[in-house]
């Protein structure tokens, strides 16, 4: 009897394995397998064994934005600090010589002052007036030399065509050549810009006669 038990639960026993079985396989039909998802037109990552490294790595792509960008701003920032030293620079030589006309135009009344002073040196009755035209002069003078304006020393010095315009040469008497001898109107210097040349006469050699 209990053989018998044991064969009809072996046998119960498959035969449900079968229902299982056939269970499963419907199961499976129904539901095939795992498809990889496109989502807004981009390809699904690609299985085990496939190639991953087509495409641009974000993050790669992201730090060589970061590059370019950082050195655009670099070179900005560089612009824009040399345009300010420039313009500091403008700003400065403008603040410096802005009396500059203002300065030239006076020069013609310095000259007639000196002028003048010669002239009444010249004249014995005249002494009062030469010493008043002579106050008036030095006050000029110091109030140039407040703003900036400097004369320039010529008599006796080289020719220098930086600072003397040369209106005639006269044969030199000590052996020179190329030196100012006589200054007929005063150079003036604004700062370190030349505001006007001074006129002066240059010696050259002295040339001898020859009987013929």
């Amino acid at each position: 009897m209990a053989d018998e038990k044991t064969i009809e639960v072996k046998i119960g026993t498959s035969s449900q394995s079968d229902e299982e079985k056939a269970s499963s396989i419907s199961s499976v039909a129904e539901h095939p397998p795992f498809q990889p998802m496109v989502v807004d037109g981009q390809q699904a990552p690609e299985t085990e064994g496939g190639d991953d490294t087509q495409g641009k790595d974000p993050l790669t792509q992201a730090q060589r934005e970061v590059e370019e960008n950082r050195d655009r701003w670099m070179r900005a920032v560089a612009d824009l600090e040399n345009y300010k030293k420039r313009a500091a620079t403008e700003r400065s030589k403008l603040q410096k010589y802005r009396y500059e006309e203002l300065l030239r135009d006076l020069l013609p009344i310095l000259d007639n002052l000196d002028r003048a002073i010669v002239h009444c040196s010249q004249a014995s009755h005249a002494e009062g007036i030469a010493d008043g035209i002579c106050m008036i002069a030095g006050m000029f003078r110091d109030t140039l030399d407040r703003y900036g304006v400097k004369e320039i020393q010529s008599t006796g010095e080289p020719f220098d065509p930086r600072f003397h315009e040369a209106i005639a040469q006269a044969p030199s008497t000590d052996g020179r050549t190329n030196i100012v001898v006589e200054e007929l109107e005063k150079g003036y210097l604004y700062h370190d810009k030349l505001l006007r040349p001074a006129r002066v006469v240059v010696s050259t050699e002295q040339r001898t006669v020859t009987d013929s």
